[in-house]
């Protein structure tokens, strides 16, 4: 299940429930996270060389807290971050 569907089912729910405490910055999440890999976040048109089939491949939004778009980065500093740690118990 994509995050998108349960903002979708839930958003209209969860801004009467808190529209008192969401900030411009946490409605700009939520688009962007309704918006992620969907035409409306734009495309982009590739095209292979060798038979020119053309595909039209929709961008994701990069937010940071978007799932789709930050878990492999997320990841990628849980790695960096593990590598860092000595090879002793930790408390």
């Amino acid at each position: 299940m994509k995050l998108a569907s349960i903002i979708h089912q839930y958003l209209s729910a969860f801004t009467s429930e808190y529209a008192d405490r969401l900030l411009p910055g946490h409605l700009s999440a939520i688009g962007a996270m309704l918006r992620c890999r969907t035409p409306d976040a734009g495309e982009m048109l590739l095209r292979c060389t060798d038979c020119a089939e053309q595909v039209l491949h929709p961008h994701s939004c990069g937010h940071r807290s978007c799932p789709q778009c930050q878990n492999h980065e997320a990841s990628r500093w849980l790695d960096r971050q593990r590598a860092k740690l000595l090879p002793v118990e930790h408390f």
